[in-house]
Order: C-alpha cells, then structure tokens, then sequence
C-alpha cells in the first residue's frame, strides 16, 4: 500500500507535552495566486476504498488525506505535527499517549469532533467483524491483537475518551514510532450515527461526512471525484485551493497527453521509458524524490507451482536487477534483494551471496534448480502472471516473462484485471504470481518485514515460518535499536532466503506537476501530499 513517510519520536523517557505549529497552506507575502483555484491530479485508478478502516491502497490514502484528519500528521518532509490534537502528553514509561483534540475541530456538517468519534473509529478498526485489510497496523495498541483475533471484546482496547476533547491510548510496549503510525489514514475520526445509518453506502458523495479540508462533492466512477473545501475545517481560512479532481488515468501516456493539453496539473507517474526525454522536455516540471517503498514479486506459495521453493528461487535470481531498472523502468532505481527497501531508518537491507555472481554462473545455478523443480525447456513451467490494467504493469509482466523464457523456457501466460478485482484475487490468493509495490505506512523495517507474517491479511504470498513470526514478535518487545535492528535482518534474511518474494528495486517517485502549483518543496520520500498545503499561483489562462 501507499501511503506515508514519517519521521519517528523518539521514545520519551520522561513526562512530556509535546506542541508545534500547524497550518495549511503559507502563501509568501507579494504572490498573486491565479483567480481560478482548482487542481487537477491523476490518481492512477479506482480507489479499492474510501472508508478509512478499509482504505488499503495509495489510491484511496490520496482522496481520504483531503476528506479526513487524524489526530497528528505528516508535513511534507515527513516531520509529525499537530492535526485534529492541538498537542498530546507521553507517559514516563512510554505505554500511554494522551491527545488534546482542538475545540474548534468539527465535522463538515458542523458538529464538533470529539474524543468518542477516534474511540469508535479505533474499535471498528481493529474489530474483526470489520474485517479490516490494515488491522495489523494497530497491534502495538493494548489488546488490539486480541481483539481482532476474536478473543476479546472490542470494549477492551486500550483507547478511551477522558472527556470530549481528551483522547488517551495504552499501548501493550512502548513504540518509539507509534505516532507515525497514527498519523496514517486508517487512524482518522469516524462518525458513528452516519455509518450505522448509510451502512456500506455512507462513503458516497451525499453521505460522507469527514473532518479533514475537503468534503466529497461527486464519484464518477471511472472518471474523477471531486472535492470541494469545507468551510467547517478548523484552518478554513488558510485553506486556498477551492476544488480538487482525483481523476482516473490508468494509462501513463494518456495521463502525459492530459498534462500536456493542460487537462492535468499533475500526474500519477509518468509513461516507462521516458524518463531521459522528460528531464530534457520539463527540466523544472519532473520531480523525483527517494520513495521508502519496494517493488518485488509476490509468488503465491500456497499452491503449485509456487509452493516449489526452488522454482522460486530459480526465477528470482535469473532476473538481472540492474538491467531491469535500466532497460524495462528506465529509471536506474537501486536494485533490491529484500523486501525492506533503502533509506528505511535503523536498517540495512540484505544482499546475498549470489547477488555477486555473473550473468552466466546465475543462468546455470537457476537452469539447476529449475531441473531440480521438476522443469526443463521439454517440459516447462506453464505460470500464470496477473497485473492490475494498466501499460506500465503489462510492460513489466511482459519484460519478466521473456526474461524467464530466453534463460529457463518457461512459459507465461499473462492476465490483466481491474485494479479491485485485482486486489481481492491477491487476498483470496487466486493468482500465482504478480508485482507487487509497498509503500511505508510508518518509517521502521517492522513495516514491510510483517507482511511476510503469518495471519497478516496483507501476506498475500501466504508465507509462513514459525522462527520469522517469533522474530518479528521479539522485536516489537525489543527497545535498544542496535538489537531490534539484528532481530529484524535475521528475520527477513529467512524469508528472502526462502524466497518467498522476489524484490526486485528499491523505488524513487516520479511526478510531472505544472509549475503554478506551489507550497511544498515536492521533496516527501513516499509522495505525501495534502491539497490543503497547495496554492496555484497566478498563470497565463488562470490571472
């Protein structure tokens, strides 16, 4: 999923209140911001949700950052400020947060945010009968794991409501990152009498009330959703742009199309291999940015043929990294042998031996362990790779499977599908094998190593290892940072060495976005952007 990059706290050791500045967006004195304040922004594709508990994709994390707002965030470097909590305590042993919600903070339909609205949130959140993709998220929470596993009752979390606006949360260890974790939009306030009487409709447009600088005016599926300003957000009056279109762009080219005929503000991406003529076309207009987040396989290990260990590691280690990034992404991303990606704090990803190997001694160890699985180019592997819709996907899927022919003679038969259908056959595990990309939810290796976990709805890879999950459980209990870094490494050096995935590339973001729009430095290593720190400046067309 996308979705965030977040400094972490620091563990506090002592009683402290913790208070910064939070605004919208600054406008430097003498700007003439262009009359005409409406952004444009492709969004790839359908969101699979827009309820907060359900949200497990960018996609949907984009529009719901606009809708919603928790009780801290992150700014655009990624440094965790104030959002509906105007400041919060820590207890001395680090186990309890206490936030202070803002007492003009309300609800687009005018009624106040108060502490009950995260108390349900965070109950339905975590509440099995919700069934939430992302539930894992708050299991540092006080019997949050409990909970969902169905062994206790939801009334037992470690979240209460002090008063109106006071909200406290217990948690079962200290987390030196729990507010980064807090910050993401499965965290956000949730009005109960709205979703009790809309049910599974209460996200439409004349249903949803949110809390954050928008509100959701119209869901044209298939083309865009628009978001207006709430004039009941707390920082209104700071608040420039008026309207934001998250508009559906599956395809790259045609999303640039858009962008050049001035359709778009800013794209979602931009078409492979055009990398090198777009920093010469739009040398001002090309951001790139470090991403905290991995692209790599995911091998469904469940079923034949991926259940076979050595016909996963001979198709892993036949992939050549550095071509790949250079030739099919054009884009000279690191290359990758773990599924934590570079720059991830208090960590250092794994690199094997046979990373070191030459092109030729790679195709002969995997030509042998693809004999040894049973396979030869007599008798080849027949594999079924799916992508969701769209050219830049169809471009890899493509890329890996003549990579797979031309060394082993395996034979590919690859499957498109719409973006949601393609996410409920990951989780059901009705697929063999198909790329994956992971984005941060909060900065720690925890993060992407627990999607190798077993019981996690995100496992979609249905790996399982009883020394991993007990590694994985240790560190979350583990407080010196040089020992929960070990614990870490060695628990994804078993799955990597099980070859339960097969990273490939350690991600960078790419987006065009037209110079007018202004007010970050569009420097946020996982793309993280709130509408209500923008303003568009004035331009020709827009005076």
């Amino acid at each position: 999923m996308k979705r965030k990059l977040f400094q972490i706290a620091s563990l506090v050791l002592a009683s402290s209140t913790f208070v910064t500045l939070a605004k919208a967006a600054v406008v430097p004195k003498g700007t003439k911001l262009a009359k005409n304040q409406i952004l444009n922004k492709d969004n790839s594709n359908e969101p699979s949700s827009l309820d907060p508990s359900h949200c497990r994709d960018n996609l949907g994390a984009n529009i719901i950052m606009d809708l919603f707002e928790g009780l801290v965030s992150d700014d655009p470097v990624g440094k965790i400020i104030p959002a509906t909590a105007s400041h919060w305590d820590i207890s001395k042993d680090g186990l309890k947060y206490t936030f202070h919600l803002r007492k003009d903070a309300k609800w687009s339909d005018g009624s106040a945010v108060v502490a009950n609205d995260f108390v349900y949130s965070f109950k339905r959140f975590v509440d099995p009968k919700t069934a939430s993709e992302m539930a894992y998220l708050a299991e540092m929470i006080k019997n949050a794991k409990k909970i969902n596993e169905g062994k206790l009752n939801t009334d037992l979390l470690g979240v209460k409501a002090v008063n109106s606006n006071t909200f406290e949360i217990t948690l079962e260890e200290p987390t030196p990152y729990f507010l980064s974790v807090v910050s993401g939009v499965n965290f956000v306030p949730l009005k109960k009498d709205i979703i009790e009487k809309f049910q599974i409709a209460w996200t439409q447009p004349e249903n949803l009330v949110g809390n954050g600088a928008y509100k959701l005016t119209s869901w044209k599926i298939g083309d865009k959703s628009t978001l207006e300003m709430n004039p009941n957000y707390w920082d209104a009056k700071n608040t420039v742009i008026k309207k934001v279109n998250y508009v559906v762009a599956q395809d790259k080219t045609a999303s640039y199309r858009m962008y050049e005929s001035g359709q778009l503000d800013w794209t979602y991406g931009i078409p492979p291999g055009q990398y090198q003529n777009l920093s010469k076309k739009y040398p001002k207009e090309l951001r790139s940015a470090p991403d905290l987040s991995s692209s790599y396989l995911a091998f469904n290990n469940t079923k034949p043929p991926f259940n076979n260990k050595k016909l996963r590691e001979a198709l892993s280690i036949v992939i050549n990294r550095e071509n790949f990034t250079k030739f099919v992404t054009g884009r000279n991303e690191k290359p990758l042998y773990d599924i934590v990606p570079f720059g991830v704090d208090n960590y250092t990803p794994y690199v094997p031996s046979w990373s070191m190997l030459s092109e030729k001694e790679l195709i002969a160890k995997a030509e042998k362990l693809y004999k040894e699985a049973g396979y030869s180019r007599e008798n080849p592997a027949v594999i079924k790779f799916s992508h969701a819709t769209n050219e830049t996907d169809r471009k890899y899927a493509t890329a890996l499977a003549s990579i797979w022919e031309k060394a082993l003679g395996v034979k590919t038969e690859i499957i498109s599908e719409e973006w949601k259908v393609h996410l409920s056959y990951l989780t059901e595990k009705k697929y063999e094998v198909t790329m994956q990309l992971w984005k941060a939810d909060y900065n720690d290796a925890q993060n992407f190593i627990a999607l190798l976990q077993s019981g996690n709805m995100q496992n979609i890879s249905g790996y399982s290892n009883k020394k991993y999950d007990e590694l994985l459980n240790k560190s979350s209990k583990e407080l010196n940072p040089l020992k929960r870094k070990a614990i870490l490494f060695d628990a994804s050096k078993i799955a990597m060495d099980d070859y339960s995935v097969a990273p490939l590339y350690s991600n960078k973001t790419y987006r065009l976005i037209k110079s007018y729009v202004q007010g970050v430095t569009f420097s946020s290593p996982l793309d993280n952007y709130r509408t209500k720190d923008l303003y568009i400046v004035s331009h020709d067309g827009n005076s």
